[in-house]
């Protein structure tokens, strides 16, 4: 299934543009859907997030944990972890509300040093033990995606360290962000060809390979083209999510342009 991130329109807005979503999608006879961002920290947001189920009807949609205002590197014992479950619950129940089975996980949002990152590891293990077990009443799975983003400091999850992850955590899935993939300098294939049978979905923007673009496949220094032949090769099943930001202006006919570059790619 390829999806379109709702956060092409802004997270700052909540969701108050779903004709512009609806009509990136239309074109294509539900094959098509959209990824929702669930987030707590606005009581705007929370409202236009339970109001998706009576515009969206039965049409595909997917979901991405929150991140914004939390850490999940926070101590197991501290009021910031306990404001990650607090959210995270939340966003689990969104998820049964919305019949979605999987939410995307980000490991940290803050800067870390080397010094700090042997605890803080230890600190997200902790809670992402947790988060899975908590996923699990719930009946969602939760989809560990990598960062390891040159501006956030040393990464809490190098390339080995992240592929670890999924023999810890077996009953976690696996989101794979090329674009991350791409700032972080890991070997594509390795990391593909590694976790195919845990990789439930990709995050597909592109980048200048220095900050975190989000701007669309065709527009910065990555190679799709190596992208899609490992994705025929080793995932021709996983999900597709064109995750752009709403800072380059990127119009719903450049969405379907992309769109339908997906489907003839993955061919």
């Amino acid at each position: 299934m390829i999806y379109v991130s709702n956060l092409v329109v802004g997270l700052d807005k909540g969701l108050d543009s779903p004709q512009t979503l609806l009509d990136a999608i239309s074109p294509f006879n539900r094959q098509v859907g959209i990824e929702f961002f669930v987030h707590s920290y606005s009581p705007q947001y929370r409202r236009e997030m339970e109001k998706v189920p009576l515009w969206l009807g039965t049409l595909p949609r997917t979901l991405h944990g929150p991140f914004i205002g939390l850490e999940a590197t926070s101590h197991p014992e501290s009021p910031a972890v306990q404001r990650l479950f607090a959210d995270y619950r939340y966003a689990f129940q969104v998820a049964q509300l919305l019949g979605c089975t999987h939410l995307v996980f980000h490991s940290n949002e803050r800067f870390v040093s080397v010094a700090e990152k042997p605890s803080l590891q230890q600190q997200c293990l902790k809670n992402i033990d947790t988060l899975l077990q908590v996923g699990s009443q719930y009946g969602v799975t939760l989809l560990l995606e990598n960062l390891a983003l040159p501006v956030k400091g040393t990464p809490i999850f190098e390339e080995e360290e992240y592929l670890e992850l999924f023999q810890r955590f077996p009953t976690a899935g696996c989101l794979i962000d090329m674009g991350h993939l791409h700032l972080a300098g890991w070997d594509a294939e390795r990391v593909l060809s590694t976790l195919a049978p845990r990789i439930v979905g990709y995050h597909l923007h592109n980048n200048d390979g220095y900050s975190d673009g989000h701007c669309r496949i065709g527009d910065g220094v990555q190679d799709y083209n190596l992208f899609f032949s490992l994705y025929r090769q080793y995932t021709p099943h996983a999900d597709l999510t064109l995750e752009y930001g709403d800072d380059h202006g990127i119009t719903t006919d450049q969405l379907h342009e992309d769109i339908t570059r997906l489907f003839s790619s993955i061919k």
